[in-house]
C-alpha cells in the first residue's frame, strides 16, 4: 500500500451493500436532475409547439399592411422571413356555406397555423388546399387531385386543382364558413391590403427589437405574445424571471436531496469509523490524508454513479417515447419525434452531481480529519452516553414497553444520527409534495380539459335568419319542427364507440344577472381595473350587474355536468321541480394593462340562493318605465367547478346551465310582449370513447345527415385526436416524473435508515449480551423507524407546503389562480414515508437476527 488513500477502495469493497446503495442513490439523483432539465425543456417546448400549432410560428404580424411596408421588412437585416396573406373573394356554396379564397406566400404556409391532413400545399396560383369538410360542398364534390371552380382573386370564375386537404377548423364548421388557400401571385402581392407575418433571424434578441418594429406601423403591429413567451422572448422580463426562479427552485431541491442522501451515508459512516480514523492517526496519518481518504471514497462512487445516472435518466425518457410512438401517438404533436441531447443539460447534470457529492462529503471529511489518537485509544466507537437533563418532556415511545424505552434512549443519545436520518425523510417528503404540486398546477395551466375534448362530430341545422315583417319587427317563430327525432338520436347513441350525444340549442340573448352586492367578488373589479363600477338599487337593496351566459342543457349534458359538481345536484327532475339551474362561479378575467389572467370566483352563491335574470338585454333600470326590466328568477340548484362543455371558464360572464323546462320558462318571460328566441334543437354534438373507430361513427352520422333536408356534418376527429394526445402525453410525463420522485425519495429513506442500522451491529450485540431479546430489539428498531417517519413527515409537510406556496406565488405572476394546498401529494408522501420507514428496518433486522452474538461483539467499528 503506497498511501493511506488506498484504504478507501478496500473499505468500499468490504461494505459492498452500503456502497451499492450509495451508488444507486447517486444514479437516481443524477437521473432525476437530468430528467428535470429535460422535462422542463420538454414542457417548454411542448407548450411552444402547442402555441405554434394553434397560432403559427411567426414572431409578430401586421394584419393591415401594404407593399411599402412589405419591402421595408424584406430589406431589414434583422428579418428572416415575411409571410404574406391576402384575403380574396367569397363564394357561397349550397346556399348556406361561405368559402373565402385566400392567397398565401410559401413563407406564410410555413409561419401560419395551417396543417395538412392529406396531399400537399399549393405550389402555384392554380392549385388549392381546402378543409376536409368543405370538399363535399365544392362544385363537383372533388377529391385530392380533382378540379373545382371558384371565384378567383380577379372576381371571375377560375378552375383550381385540389392538391391538399387541411385539418378541419371547429369554429369554421360551426359558423358554416371556411378558407381555401392558393399560392400568392407576384402581381397580387403588390396591390391591395396585405397581412404580413414576420420572423427574425436566429440569434437576434427578439424582445429587444420589438419596439423598433412596432414603430414601423404602430396601429397594425401585433406580436405573437404566446409564442414569444414560451421562447423566452417576451417583451416582459417578468415571465423569463419567473420561469428561471421556478426551475431553479426545483433543481435546487433535487440537489439538496442528492446531497442529503450522500451526506447522511458518509456522516453515519464517519461516526461509526471514529476508532479506525483514530488508529490511522496513531500510525502517522495527517488530517489532510484522512480528508483525502473520505474524498477518495466520494470520487469513486461519483465516477460510477454519475454516468449511470445519465444513462438511466435518458434511457427512461427514450423508453417512454418509444412506447408512445409504438402505440401510434404523435409525440408532442410531431409526426417523427426524436429525443434530442442537450449539451447544457448533460454538462449541468454532471457538474451538479459532482458538486453534490463533494459538498456532501466535505463535512464528514472534516469530522474524520479531526479525530484524535486519544479517542481511538478510548475505543468508545459509536456508543455515546445519554446526557442527563432535568425537566425533559417524556417521549411518546416510552409507552411501548422496553423496546419503546430503548428506542427513545437511542434517539436521545445518538442525536446526530437521529437528526441526519430525520433530515433525509424531511427532504424526501418535501421533494414529493413540491413536485406533486408543481406538476399538477402545470398540467392544469397547459391542459385544461372537459367533456368538449371528446366531441368529434357535430350535426348542425343550416342557419336561416328569422323573418322580419314590414313594421320592422321580428315575426313570431313558426311551429316547431324537430330537427332530429328521438329515434334518430337513440340510433346514433347506440353506435359502437359513441360516448354520448348532446343536444345543441341557441343560448339566450343578452341577459344580465342582478347580483346582491354582498355576494359579488370585489377582487374581480381590481383585476379588471373597474373599481369605479356602480352599485344599483332594486327594491331598496344594493346590486351589481354582470352578463349571464345562459345555455340550455338536455339530460345528456346534465349527466356529464354531474362530474364537475362542487355542491348541489345535477339531476334533471330535481332541478326542474325547483326551477333551478347550474352555475359556474369561477371566471378567468384579463388585466387590460398587463394581459395577465386570473382565476377567481365572480360571485359567492350557495345552493338554494335566488338569481334575478334581467331578460331585456339592456340591463335597464327596473324603475324606469321607458325600459322596464323583465326579471326571470331561478334558484341555484348546483355549483360546478368548471363548465362541462365549451371553454372551461368564461372571461367575464356568469355561466348558467338551465334544464329544458327551466330554459323554456325563461324564454316565455323574454318573449311575453313580442320578440323571438329559439328553444328548438339546432344540432347535436357526438362524443367518442377512447380508441373508438371514428370511421364507423362517421358513416352512421353521414347516413343521418343524408336523410335530413337541411343539415350538415362537422368533423373534428383530427383536431380532437391531436388535443387528446397532447393531454395524454402531458399526463404520462407528469405521472412518470412523480414516480421517479417517489422512487428517489423512498431510496433516500431506505438507504439512510438501513445504513444506520447495519452500522450498529456491535451495539445490538451488546444489547443482546445484557439481556434484550431479539423481539425487543425488533420492536426498538421498528419504533425508531416509525418515529423517524412521523417527525420527518411532519417537518417535511411544513417545508413542502411552504415551498409549494412559494411556487404558487411565482406561478401567479404568469396566471393568477387560487392556492390549492397539495393535500393529495402530502397524504401520499407522509403515508409513504411512514411505511418506508417501517419496512426499511425489517431487512437489516433479519440479517442481524442471523448473526452470531460473539461475532457481533467482536465487530470492529
Amino acid at each position: 500500500m503506497k498511501s493511506y488513500v488506498a484504504l478507501s477502495g478496500r473499505y468500499l469493497k468490504q461494505q459492498r451493500k452500503r456502497s451499492v446503495l450509495t451508488v444507486i442513490g447517486i444514479v437516481l439523483s443524477v437521473a432525476l436532475i437530468s430528467a428535470i432539465g429535460t422535462m422542463g425543456q420538454s414542457m417548454l417546448d411542448n407548450m411552444l409547439r402547442q402555441a405554434i400549432y394553434e397560432q403559427g410560428s411567426y414572431h409578430f404580424a401586421y394584419p393591415s399592411a401594404d407593399k411599402k411596408l412589405y419591402d421595408e421588412l424584406k430589406n431589414n437585416v434583422l428579418v428572416n422571413e415575411v409571410g404574406v396573406y391576402k384575403e380574396g373573394p367569397e363564394t357561397t356554396l349550397d346556399g348556406a356555406f361561405k368559402l373565402t379564397l385566400a392567397e398565401a406566400s410559401p413563407e406564410l404556409f410555413r409561419l401560419g397555423p395551417i396543417h395538412l391532413q392529406e396531399g400537399r400545399l399549393p405550389q402555384n396560383p392554380d392549385e388549392l388546399a381546402v378543409e376536409q369538410w368543405m370538399l363535399a360542398h365544392l362544385p363537383g364534390t372533388p377529391k385530392v387531385g380533382d378540379k373545382t371552380e371558384l371565384t378567383g382573386p380577379d372576381g371571375n370564375k377560375h378552375t383550381y386543382a385540389i392538391t391538399g386537404v387541411v385539418i378541419n377548423s371547429r369554429y369554421g364548421q360551426q359558423e358554416a364558413e371556411s378558407t381555401a388557400y392558393t399560392l400568392l401571385g407576384g402581381q397580387s402581392a403588390s396591390t391591395g391590403k396585405l397581412a404580413l407575418f414576420v420572423t427574425l433571424k436566429p440569434g437576434v434578441d427578439i424582445s429587444d427589437h420589438l419596439d423598433q418594429f412596432r414603430k414601423m406601423s404602430e396601429n397594425a403591429f401585433a406580436p405573437n405574445n404566446r409564442v414569444l413567451t414560451y421562447m423566452g422572448e417576451s417583451s416582459s422580463d417578468d415571465v423569463n424571471r419567473v420561469l428561471g426562479i421556478i426551475f431553479g427552485t426545483l433543481i435546487g431541491l433535487v440537489v439538496l436531496s442528492t446531497a442529503a442522501v450522500i451526506y447522511n451515508i458518509f456522516h453515519i459512516s464517519v461516526l461509526e469509523r471514529i476508532r479506525q480514523f483514530g488508529l490511522l492517526r496513531t500510525l502517522g496519518a495527517t488530517p489532510s490524508q484522512i480528508r483525502a481518504l473520505v474524498f477518495r471514497e466520494a470520487t469513486t462512487l461519483a465516477v460510477i454513479g454519475i454516468p449511470l445516472g445519465l444513462l438511466v435518466g435518458w434511457g427512461a425518457l427514450w423508453g417512454v417515447i418509444r412506447l408512445m410512438l409504438s402505440a401510434g401517438f404523435q409525440v408532442l404533436q410531431m409526426e417523427d419525434f426524436q429525443l434530442t441531447w442537450h449539451g447544457w443539460i448533460i454538462g449541468g447534470s454532471v457538474l451538479i452531481g459532482l458538486l453534490s457529492v463533494y459538498l456532501a462529503a466535505w463535512l464528514p471529511a472534516r469530522k474524520a480529519a479531526r479525530v484524535s489518537p486519544v479517542e481511538a485509544v478510548r475505543g468508545a466507537g459509536s456508543i455515546v452516553r445519554e446526557s442527563i437533563r432535568r425537566g425533559r418532556i417524556p417521549s411518546p415511545l416510552q409507552g411501548f414497553g422496553v423496546g419503546g424505552k430503548m428506542a427513545a434512549k437511542n434517539i436521545r443519545r445518538n442525536r446526530s444520527k437521529f437528526r441526519i436520518t430525520t433530515f433525509s425523510i424531511i427532504i424526501s417528503v418535501a421533494l414529493f409534495i413540491v413536485f406533486h404540486y408543481f406538476t399538477q398546477e402545470t398540467l392544469t395551466l397547459t391542459a385544461d380539459t372537459n367533456e368538449e375534448n371528446r366531441v368529434a362530430f357535430s350535426i348542425y341545422k343550416n342557419y336561416s335568419a328569422p323573418e322580419v315583417g314590414e313594421d320592422g319587427k321580428t315575426q313570431p317563430p313558426k311551429p316547431k319542427n324537430d330537427f332530429l327525432t328521438k329515434e334518430q338520436i337513440d340510433r346514433i347513441a347506440a353506435a359502437p364507440g359513441v360516448q354520448g350525444v348532446y343536444g345543441n340549442y341557441d343560448p339566450l340573448g343578452e341577459v344580465y344577472a342582478w347580483i346582491p352586492d354582498s355576494l359579488y367578488n370585489k377582487d374581480y373589479l381590481k383585476v379588471t381595473r373597474q373599481e369605479s363600477s356602480e352599485v344599483r338599487k332594486l327594491d331598496g337593496a344594493d346590486y351589481r350587474t354582470a352578463y349571464a351566459y345562459v345555455r340550455k342543457y338536455d339530460e345528456a349534458r346534465l349527466k356529464e355536468a354531474a362530474k364537475y359538481l362542487v355542491s348541489g345536484t345535477a339531476d334533471p327532475a330535481k332541478l326542474e321541480a325547483q326551477n333551478a339551474v347550474l352555475i359556474v362561479e369561477a371566471i378567468k378575467p384579463q388585466d387590460p394593462q398587463t394581459g395577465k389572467r386570473t382565476l377567481l370566483d365572480l360571485v359567492h352563491y350557495k345552493v338554494g340562493d335566488k338569481i334575478k335574470l334581467d331578460l331585456t338585454g339592456t340591463s335597464g333600470d327596473p324603475e324606469n318605465e321607458a325600459v322596464p326590466a323583465k326579471f326571470g328568477e331561478v334558484t341555484v340548484g348546483g355549483i360546478l367547478s368548471q363548465s362541462p362543455f365549451d371553454g372551461t371558464y368564461l372571461e367575464h360572464d356568469l355561466a348558467v346551465m338551465a334544464p329544458v323546462a327551466v330554459f323554456d320558462k325563461l324564454v316565455e318571460v323574454m318573449t311575453a310582449d313580442g320578440g323571438w328566441q329559439s328553444t328548438e334543437m339546432t344540432g347535436i354534438d357526438v362524443a367518442l370513447k377512447d380508441g373508438a373507430d371514428a370511421g364507423a361513427v362517421r358513416q352512421v352520422l353521414q347516413d343521418t345527415v343524408n336523410s335530413l333536408p337541411n343539415a350538415r356534418l362537422s368533423d373534428y376527429v383530427a383536431e380532437q385526436k391531436n388535443e387528446r394526445q397532447f393531454i395524454l402525453q402531458m399526463r404520462i410525463f407528469v405521472y412518470g416524473f412523480l414516480a421517479v420522485i417517489g422512487l428517489i425519495g423512498s431510496l433516500n429513506i431506505v438507504n439512510t435508515v438501513q445504513t444506520n442500522l447495519l452500522l450498529r451491529r456491535r451495539e445490538f450485540g451488546l444489547l443482546q449480551a445484557v439481556g434484550m431479546t431479539m423481539g425487543q430489539l425488533k420492536r426498538m428498531a421498528s419504533l425508531e423507524g416509525a418515529w423517524y417517519g412521523v417527525l420527518g413527515s411532519f417537518w417535511g409537510l411544513l417545508f413542502g407546503a411552504g415551498l409549494s406556496y412559494f411556487l404558487f406565488a411565482e406561478l401567479s405572476n404568469l396566471q393568477g389562480m387560487p392556492f390549492r394546498f397539495p393535500w393529495g401529494g402530502a397524504l401520499i408522501a407522509c403515508g409513504a414515508a411512514l411505511a418506508v420507514g417501517l419496512i426499511s428496518v425489517q431487512g437489516p433486522l433479519r440479517r442481524l437476527s442471523k448473526m452470531n452474538l460473539i461475532e457481533s461483539l467482536r465487530e470492529e467499528t
